[in-house]
């Protein structure tokens, strides 16, 4: 369980958040960036390869891995702002129930419009 959006992220995959941090965003804070900027852009990074990882095997560029992996961006802000405890903890299982399946069913639906409709 995760009170935030934010620690379930940093908590979901360790190794490649640890590599992210080493690679991406740790060399962003010693150029000067802030961290706020240097978080959303290790985040978007993730969401592109998120992506690609879709887009290549289906062979269909789309975007709804990248929308709604750069969803979870002002997400983690609305819960660490407006949320705590249980509640934060509802939101970021809301967001894994409901966003998930929903960019599924995009790419099912998409994939079967382009190669099984007439």
């Amino acid at each position: 369980n995760s009170e935030s959006v934010t620690y379930f992220w940093q908590n979901w995959n360790i190794p490649v958040h640890k590599w992210c941090l080493r690679h991406f965003y740790k060399p962003m804070l010693r150029r000067g960036v802030n961290k706020w900027t240097a978080q959303a852009a290790v985040f978007l990074a993730s969401a592109f390869f998120h992506e690609y990882l879709v887009s290549v095997p289906l062979r269909m560029f789309r975007l709804w891995a990248f929308m709604g992996m750069a969803a979870q961006i002002p997400l983690a802000w609305l819960v660490s702002r407006f949320l705590r405890g249980h509640y934060g903890n509802a939101a970021v299982w809301m967001s894994l129930i409901l966003g998930q399946p929903i960019a599924v069913l995009m790419y099912v639906h998409d994939y079967y419009v382009l190669n099984c409709e007439g």
